[in-house]
């Protein structure tokens, strides 16, 4: 049977949280014949397959468990579920994470209007012992459109930060026809989907209300010190830039792209090797070719005026230094320590 909203939670050893997880979402103010759970065992090697199988039993009519050998990471989850999803709307969700009780039905109100993709806002919560429904108790205030995009103006559509992938509701046939997949087998592949979906959706809205509940941990992915998947989000941007190419999109948003490129590509990738790797990785080489690859005329079309000085000589470095080495960036890496202890 077809559902407003498939729920996608990609679940690697996260024996800890399913159950949070799976309460918050049986717990919806909406009726459960609305969505459909598709949590997908990432090749698991704890205890989180039979938690799922557990949730699956007791309400077959909503839980679906997929389950494989092999770990593709969260983006290859995605895919498969995706693919097996019937709902009219994805609604992507991580294991550690959690919903308020009116989460979808929140949605609701803006999937009404037909847009394609709906964000809404997060809190970020350190501490496993805070349950969704300490958060998620009293009256709810009703949610407001904040802000909305159409493709009148896709400029500053593409230029806006559009939320999250977990705290996002996408249109399935935008993904699905245009054949927009999440990179398998690597890190940081929300850098990649997240940018290229919105070419193709033609209206989007953020909502004023929290939906969402995300579990910060200094060991996830995008936390840990010195892993050496953090490389991962240069090869998923460079795949990125490879897509846009492949479909005629950078010619016609070039400004856009190459401002998002500079700022997301190069100064937010160093900003994380300066302060989560003790050793500065061997890059400096693949950034600077991947810059002038597709963007020969950078040094002229961006403008660097408004960005933090220490980011305006890095690329007046990279416009000079035609090859370098990491000692050669501790500079660099020494001021952004500095700036972020003051």
């Amino acid at each position: 049977m077809d559902r407003l909203f498939s729920i996608i939670i990609p679940c690697y050893n996260a024996e800890e949280y399913i159950d949070r997880m799976m309460s918050s979402l049986m717990n919806q103010t909406i009726g459960a014949d609305l969505f459909e759970i598709i949590a997908v065992n990432d090749a698991s090697t704890d205890n989180t397959l039979s938690l799922l199988n557990k949730w699956e039993i007791s309400y077959p009519n909503t839980v679906r468990v997929i389950t494989y050998d092999e770990n593709l990471r969260q983006g290859g989850a995605r895919n498969k579920a995706i693919k097996a999803a019937s709902g009219k709307y994805i609604c992507f969700l991580d294991a550690d994470d959690w919903m308020e009780p009116d989460a979808l039905e929140t949605f609701m109100v803006a999937t009404d209007s037909g847009y394609d993709i709906v964000t809404a806002l997060f809190t970020e919560d350190s501490e496993y012992s805070v349950l969704y429904e300490e958060t998620g108790g009293g009256a709810r205030e009703d949610a407001h459109i904040q802000r909305i995009f159409d493709n009148r103006d896709p400029g500053e559509y593409i230029a806006f930060d559009l939320g999250f992938v977990w705290s996002s509701v996408y249109r399935r046939e935008i993904i699905t026809e245009n054949e927009v997949w999440f990179p398998e087998h690597l890190a940081y592949e929300d850098i990649y989907w997240q940018r290229l979906i919105k070419f193709y959706s033609q209206k989007a809205c953020v909502l004023d209300k929290v939906t969402h509940h995300h579990y910060f941990h200094p060991e996830s992915t995008m936390n840990k010190k010195n892993a050496s998947h953090h490389i991962d989000r240069l090869t998923c941007y460079e795949m990125l830039l490879d897509e846009y190419q492949k479909r005629a999109l950078i010619g016609k948003y070039y400004p856009q792209i190459l401002k998002d490129s500079v700022e997301t590509y190069v100064f937010n990738s160093y900003f994380m090797f300066f302060t989560l790797m003790d050793d500065i990785p061997d890059v400096y080489n693949r950034i600077r070719k991947t810059l002038y690859k597709y963007f020969p005329d950078w040094e002229r079309a961006y403008d660097s005026t408004d960005i933090p000085i220490v980011f305006q000589y890095l690329l007046k470095f990279l416009a000079k230094a035609s090859s370098a080495k990491p000692a050669d960036l501790q500079p660099f890496k020494d001021s952004i320590l500095e700036l972020i202890q003051e």
